[in-house]
């Protein structure tokens, strides 16, 4: 017996439309379901049980994935920053190196002077 269920007066059986006969027993049945699972409902129950427990570990395991995935993007991104400022340090110093003047003072420890007269241009004769 349902206890949220009004006791409601029945009209007679010439004036119920066949929508409310169907509704009424759609309500019966639902007033009469139960949450316990039989052996007769367990092998229809089995295949969305089993699918649902699929979804959600396939739920988990992206889950995981997504955070694996965000944690490896902040050691990558970190590793850029420091391999960015690595990059320009170094090409700074090699800019520094690279200035005549420090090319000289290097090669004069060899014994190689700077020249002070332009080089001059050896032109070939073409014939015609």
């Amino acid at each position: 017996m349902n206890q949220f269920k009004p006791n409601t007066i029945k009209p007679e059986k010439g004036n119920v439309s066949a929508a409310s006969e169907q509704a009424d027993e759609m309500l019966k049945k639902a007033s009469d379901f139960s949450f316990f699972i039989d052996k007769d409902n367990l092998s229809k129950l089995l295949p969305p049980i089993f699918m649902a427990v699929g979804i959600i570990a396939v739920y988990i395991a992206l889950s995981h994935f997504h955070v694996k995935s965000l944690k490896e993007k902040e050691v990558l991104k970190s590793e850029l920053i420091e391999l960015r400022s690595e990059y320009i340090s170094v090409k700074s110093s090699l800019m520094k190196q690279s200035n005549q003047s420090s090319v000289a003072k290097r090669l004069s420890t060899e014994g190689i002077k700077e020249l002070r007269t332009p080089p001059m241009i050896i032109e070939k004769d073409i014939k015609k």
